[in-house]
């Protein structure tokens, strides 16, 4: 009996954690839909502002952990199907986020914008399994290691799901923040930009109250 209560303990955890996720990344994007776009060469100094733009190196890009895509933010989770009787469910064991700074531009200038302690709703588009029959493979075994885990059993493989999503070069994405003009360092040759002076490029800030948002949602970059 106080196994099962544990069992039932431990996959109420996981479903409360996974659903706490799905609520974060409803309420990012639903903030992303009500706020007014702005374009990055009128976004006022001090103003926070969404925009929508698409996505440019500034240093070197990331390798995504399980598909070694080229980003600027991946995140990265494998989940645990656990059985409990004739039921059961999947159980997030381990979970990767990072980003590195990156270039927004939209035509009408140009953003620095680093994804660091922002909020992120990004598209998971990359899902694989590993189990019984299906070995995971190296790299799903690497990134496995990394959180101190292995895809063995005592004598089964375990029923993993790896799910990747990224941000990628190139990508149109929705981001809002607080904007900070600054001398664009890569703008040499170049007259004018914002309000007609020297060129400038725009760094979008956050704070623990307004911190960036970001997501790559279709419904977000109308």
């Amino acid at each position: 009996m106080e196994a099962l209560v544990a069992m039932a303990v431990v996959a109420g955890v996981a479903v409360l954690v996974a659903s706490l996720m799905w609520n974060e990344k409803a309420k990012i994007r639903r903030a992303l839909r009500g706020a007014p776009r702005v374009d990055i060469g009128g976004l006022d100094e001090g103003r926070i502002g969404r925009l929508v733009g698409r996505v440019g190196a500034l240093g070197e890009p990331l390798a995504a952990p399980l598909t070694g895509r080229s980003c600027v933010f991946y995140e990265a989770t494998v989940e645990e199907y656990r059985s409990s009787g004739k039921s059961g469910s999947w159980r997030q064991v381990a979970r990767e986020a990072r980003g590195v700074p990156f270039v927004l531009e939209d035509g009408t200038g140009r953003a620095i914008v680093d994804p660091g302690g922002a909020r992120v709703a990004v598209d998971i588009d990359m899902t694989t399994r590993s189990g019984t029959f299906d070995d995971a493979t190296p790299i799903e075994e690497q990134f496995l290691a990394r959180h101190g885990l292995r895809s063995t059993g005592w004598v089964f493989n375990k029923s993993l799901r790896y799910r990747e999503g990224v941000v990628e070069v190139g990508e149109t994405i929705a981001v809002m923040g607080q904007g900070v003009r600054e001398p664009d360092p890569d703008a040499v040759g170049r007259v004018g930009g914002y309000r007609s002076g020297p060129p400038t490029r725009l760094r979008l800030g956050g704070s623990s109250r307004h911190p960036i948002l970001l997501s790559d949602a279709p419904d977000t970059l109308r």
